[in-house]
């Protein structure tokens, strides 16, 4: 189990925060079947490791490299290694460097520089694989606050005083893109990628989205990891060796150009990888469960009925990186000549979080997650019901007919003077109500004095 501290917190500018993190590597076994004590038989990783690397980038310097590994591990009877597992992972293994030999100094002078072991005393160095870093500083980061632009919120800006790398064959592969994974801006979407960059493997990654999912009754987007095809990805070529013929097998990277090593890096037992690589070895079970990199996402937005903001941030997270040995044949080397090509898995690292209920509650009820789910619905209920009885309204009153009885129209009496004579004329029909009382009858009209009034 590996875990980041944040140690220092010593600089806020306008819009960047300068804090300073601290490696701590933690053996927790299942204490019912492991101790630390157990004995594993593995291929020598170190010695492995230097003639392998020497071979592919300066085999000018092989027959010096061979010689000053006689002489370290004299006797060297075997490529493999019976060792400790606690001393394979912390404690560290010895390398005698008393040695006067030009080339044993030599090589313990490039192993030292390259960090591949640490020193014991004056003439011994150990060797492991996380003793070396374990309880050191882990780096110097400055990132964005998002106080001028809250997509910026968390995003890179430099590690220990560089703002880009120079480990890559390529200024995109060298960039910061993301957060340090602990924390995302707020406002993405489905089209959008959780980037994050990571100084253990000199790279950034991103999740993309799959599907929506829940969390503990919460409303979630399921994002995965995907390694991808390096080979098939032209802007990915910056991370092979010759591209596009000399690049890591689908789903694994290589982390020689970071680490030093021939390691392998993929998901756990090769989940999404080549399968020709599980079938190479024998007792790989990929599981998607146990062996997949993915993030439960709350993807932010904004409720305008309630006006309530989501958070927009991981609430499950599963972070597992598997580190693997290439092997290849020694050109001339009597014990590493006969070895196979393959990558051999050494160990694999997880780091996870998941909300309890006491977090996963502030969610529901205190930013009103539940809240803004039941109004959604209501709305939604409510304005379809809306909508259908408004049509059948409009419907009725489209169909509905009324019976009226026919009025016969005659032209009303314009002539002033009638007025003078207290007379009212009305237009004579069946349908027209009695002449109002105290008002005499108008007269009957003949048809020649009507059409004589008429202008």
């Amino acid at each position: 189990e590996w875990k980041e501290k944040y140690d220092t917190v010593d600089n806020v500018e306008e819009d960047t925060l300068t804090f300073t993190l601290r490696n701590t590597w933690i053996f927790r076994p299942d204490l019912s079947a492991l101790t630390g004590e157990e004995i594993v038989t593995i291929p020598h990783p170190l010695i492995m490791g230097v003639l392998l690397m020497v071979q592919r980038d300066r085999e000018a310097m092989m027959p010096l490299v061979k010689k000053g590994v006689n002489i370290l591990f004299d006797p060297l009877e075997s490529a493999f290694l019976k060792v400790r597992i606690m001393d394979l992972l912390f404690d560290g293994i010895y390398v005698d460097c008393s040695s006067q030999d030009f080339a044993a100094k030599a090589l313990c002078s490039g192993m030292d520089s390259e960090g591949a072991v640490m020193p014991h005393n004056e003439t011994h160095y150990k060797f492991s694989f996380f003793g070396m870093r374990n309880h050191t500083e882990a780096g110097r980061w400055v990132v964005y606050r998002g106080v001028k632009n809250i997509r910026d919120l968390g995003r890179v800006v430099s590690y220990n005083e560089e703002t880009e790398m120079d480990i890559w064959d390529g200024d995109e592969c060298n960039q910061y893109i993301g957060t340090d994974s602990t924390i995302f801006p707020p406002f993405l979407t489905a089209q959008d990628r959780l980037w994050a960059w990571s100084p253990e493997i000199c790279r950034s990654i991103g999740a993309h989205y799959v599907h929506k999912s829940k969390y503990a009754g919460l409303p979630m987007s399921y994002f995965e990891l995907d390694f991808g095809d390096l080979k098939n990805e032209p802007h990915n070529h910056c991370f092979c060796r010759d591209a596009p013929d000399d690049c890591p097998p689908k789903g694994t990277m290589d982390l020689s150009p970071c680490l030093g090593g021939p390691i392998i890096g993929s998901k756990p037992h090769f989940y999404g990888a080549d399968p020709q690589l599980i079938e190479a070895v024998d007792g790989l079970a990929p599981n998607k469960e146990a062996h997949d990199v993915y993030i439960h996402f709350e993807l932010a937005s904004i409720c305008w009925v309630s006006f309530t903001r989501f958070t927009g941030s991981p609430v499950s997270a599963a972070k597992r990186l598997q580190f693997s040995m290439e092997l290849g044949p020694i050109r001339d080397h009597e014990l590493f000549g006969q070895l196979p090509d393959v990558i051999l898995p050494m160990f694999w690292v997880e780091e996870g979080a998941s909300l309890n209920k006491t977090w996963t509650n502030q969610l529901k009820y205190q930013l009103g997650l539940k809240f803004n789910a039941t109004v959604k619905w209501l709305t939604i209920i409510i304005g379809t019901v809306g909508a259908v009885g408004s049509a059948y309204m409009y419907f009725r009153k489209e169909t509905k007919t009324t019976d009226v009885a026919p009025v016969d129209v005659s032209t009303p009496d314009t002539n002033p003077s009638s007025a003078k004579d207290g007379v009212v004329n009305v237009s004579l029909g069946r349908n027209l109500p009695p002449v109002i009382d105290g008002l005499d009858k108008p007269p009957k009209l003949r048809a020649t004095e009507l059409q004589q009034e008429r202008y």
